[in-house]
């Protein structure tokens, strides 16, 4: 138990998660990702995915996001991929312990297309929860088109420290008086009028860029599982697709960055990381888990 595999920027651990979290040092991963367990109470041929009831699950994950959030950056981020089984609690623990303000989005990524359930809805939905160390400070890159976009820079309705009078282009807007307010900081709207992208339009600021809209629907097609419900793979039966992945690589860290996945599974942040030229750690009790990770690790190496 221990290091399993060091090369080239990237480590790869046989252990227990906790264990290796409290090893690493306060505020060295800039990045954090974890498919973590769902709680299906589904026992696999090398791991049991029954951490017993919500609330028992809640205080197996506490020591663990408390250690994650040590570990991070000041600017970092972290992303917990769950489902439906688990995702409020998880919210509530991440609350506790990152804090409400640190709290950034719930994206929800498509997993299938309908398969067809007795007596229920499909669920087609997993859950990524996004938190960052500091709100004030952290790394989110916007992803960039061809073409540019109009996209307005306030909404409907008064927020307090948001409705503020500001100068824009030698003019001044007073969102306030219109019952409107900004939908980005001070700072932010300078950086835009710096790179010459705001203009008004009937005296409403607007920001035309080649800057494409990030939702929190992910439902692409690149985004879908490639399982099927019947077929065993060769591997896991639910590796997360390399777009989830660079997505959240590519806005959230930098190259060089260090990412971790305390959750390896089919070592899909590892490859992502490896192709966007990251540096990684991550473990799993599983040595089926750190074999695969590895075997795809070298062959990204191999194929350079």
């Amino acid at each position: 138990m221990g290091l399993y595999y060091e090369n080239d920027g990237a480590r790869v651990y046989l252990e227990d998660n906790l264990e290796l979290l409290r090893e690493l040092p306060e505020g060295s991963v800039n990045l954090i990702y974890c498919d973590i367990l769902y709680n299906t109470g589904k026992v696999f041929d090398d791991y049991s995915d029954d951490l017993g009831t919500p609330d028992e699950a809640t205080e197996w994950y506490r020591p663990r996001i408390e250690q994650m959030r040590r570990a991070l950056a000041p600017n970092g981020s972290i992303f917990i991929h769950c489902n439906w089984r688990m995702d409020s609690y998880m919210r509530i623990l991440m609350d506790e312990v990152f804090g409400t303000k640190c709290f950034r989005n719930r994206i929800y990524r498509k997993h299938s297309r309908e398969r067809g359930f007795y007596a229920n809805f499909d669920s087609q939905m997993d859950i990524i929860l996004y938190y960052v160390k500091n709100p004030r400070k952290f790394i989110f890159h916007e992803l960039q088109g061809d073409a540019n976009r109009i996209v307005p820079l306030y909404e409907n309705g008064e927020l307090e420290g948001r409705s503020d009078t500001r100068v824009v282009n030698g003019e001044t807007v007073d969102l306030k008086a219109l019952n409107k307010h900004w939908l980005v900081s001070v700072p932010q709207l300078a950086d835009m009028e710096h790179a010459g992208e705001v203009q008004l339009i009937n005296g409403l600021p607007y920001r035309f860029s080649k800057v494409i809209p990030v939702g929190n629907l992910w439902d692409g097609p690149e985004m879908l599982d490639t399982y099927t419900r019947t077929d065993t793979a060769e591997a896991y039966d639910t590796p997360k697709p390399e777009a989830v992945l660079d997505r959240i690589i590519r806005i959230a860290s930098e190259p060089g960055d260090l990412v971790a996945d305390f959750f390896l599974g089919g070592g899909t942040t590892a490859v992502v990381a490896k192709k966007l030229g990251r540096r990684f750690i991550g473990c799993d009790i599983s040595r089926k888990a750190c074999d695969v990770t590895v075997g795809k690790l070298e062959k990204i190496r191999q194929d350079q």
